[in-house]
């Protein structure tokens, strides 16, 4: 009865070895989706460029959430301020888009990540853009248009922060201000 026993234990180790590489397979994909999931909902500092390497798809996948009207405002925020990591045409376009989302902090970490990312080169449908949102409905988006200009350099730059460091936006005006002090230019 023993060696029956052991024999049947022994069979089932080698077709549960023989079968672990499918198995594994498939638990891995779902763990690399549990594990970009537990990334996103992460309350952290933007990623290194280290752990991004651990999703090949990342780009696809923070645009996807970024863009995702379904997903919570939380994963859409996070997924775009991630979005920073990335340099591409398919990003640029989703942040411009995103300027224009229904929720104000959303639309404010579009136009942070816009600036800090595609104003240096001087794109001037990026410089629309942020220029938009400095007439926005939420104080904080202006605020945050203003901090997008501020990654901006050249003249165009400096003079449309001069405007608005003389404006009646007192908020506007000392990010403006500081804008202006950290570039070498005195807006008085």
């Amino acid at each position: 009865m023993r060696s029956i026993l052991t024999s049947i234990l022994l069979a089932l180790t080698l077709v549960m070895g023989a079968a672990s590489p499918a198995i594994a397979q498939h638990n891995h994909a779902l763990e690399a989706d549990a594990n970009f999931d537990d990334f996103l909902n992460t309350v952290d500092a933007l990623p290194t460029p280290e752990v991004l390497e651990r999703f090949p798809d990342a780009e696809t996948r923070l645009l996807d959430v970024a863009t995702d009207a379904e997903a919570t405002v939380f994963r859409r925020w996070r997924a775009t301020s991630m979005l920073s990591n990335f340099n591409s045409p398919e990003v640029r376009q989703a942040l411009i888009t995103l300027t224009e989302a229904a929720d104000d902090d959303l639309r404010g970490m579009a136009l942070l990540v816009l600036g800090a990312g595609y104003l240096e080169g001087g794109n001037a449908e990026v410089l629309a853009t942020i220029e938009a949102r400095l007439s926005d409905d939420d104080a904080s988006v202006r605020a945050d248009a203003v901090r997008a200009l501020a990654y901006g350099h050249g003249p165009q730059i400096t003079e449309r922060l001069e405007r608005i460091a003389a404006g009646d936006d007192a908020r506007q005006a000392k990010i403006a201000t500081r804008a202006l002090a950290r570039m070498g230019h005195n807006p008085q």
